[in-house]
Order: structure tokens, then sequence, then C-alpha cells
């Protein structure tokens, strides 16, 4: 039996939606900051659990000695003393030539501006 009165809608019109998003509008700052953090809290959850899952898995099926043979230490060792190691050490006499040109025209500078100092003190006196 159908109650009098009572009818049932078995679709929603746009205009329901619209209302809600009114409702929701007009509510509090506390309360729409509440119905953010609610959202976020309940879709953010299961995706970290999922994530978690996947991580558990991934590392589960890691095969640390697989992975050693691809980095192949030996080889990248070899590469760095042949390729690298020439160019360091020419960068490295590239660098000390000019750290002793720095220092012989730093030393010029101060005989110069000591020896311009004590002539100029003595044609004072």
């Amino acid at each position: 039996m159908v109650r009098q009165g009572v009818r049932l809608r078995l679709t929603r019109s746009p205009h329901h939606k619209m209302k809600f998003f009114k409702k929701i509008q007009t509510l509090n700052v506390f309360w729409k900051k509440v119905i953010i953090f609610s959202v976020i809290i309940g879709l953010g959850t299961p995706l970290v659990f999922l994530i978690g899952k996947n991580f558990q898995k991934r590392t589960k099926e890691f095969n640390k000695e697989e992975f050693l043979e691809k980095l192949s230490f030996e080889e990248l060792k070899e590469e760095m003393e042949t390729e690298r190691g020439d160019e360091l050490k020419e960068k490295m006499a590239e660098l000390k030539e000019l750290m002793g040109e720095l220092e012989r025209m730093a030393q010029e500078v101060s005989t110069s501006t000591t020896s311009t100092t004590s002539t100029t003190s003595t044609n004072h006196q």
C-alpha cells in the first residue's frame, strides 16, 4: 500500500543538485572546511592503502642480485679511471698553474704597493 500524499521520485532533477550546492555555499566556513577535509580523507585513505600494498608487492618481487648485475660497478670504476681520471688530472694541472700565476701577481701587487707607500712617505718628509 502506498500512503497518500507521498510521491515517489525515481529520477532527480538538475535543480536538486543546485539546491545541494547552494546549501553548501550558505554554510559556515568551519563546516565547509569539515566537508572538504572529510572528502580529502575519504579519498586519500584508500589511495594510501593501495600505494602501500603496491610498494610491499614491489619490494617482495625485487631481485637484488639482478639489480647489482645491471649496475656493474667494475665497469663504472674502469670508465671513471680512464676517461674522467685523465680529464681531472689535466684540469688539476691547469688549476695549479693558475694558482701559481695568481700568487705571483699577488706578490707583485703587494711589493709594488709597499714600494709606493715607502716612496710617498719619504717624499713627504
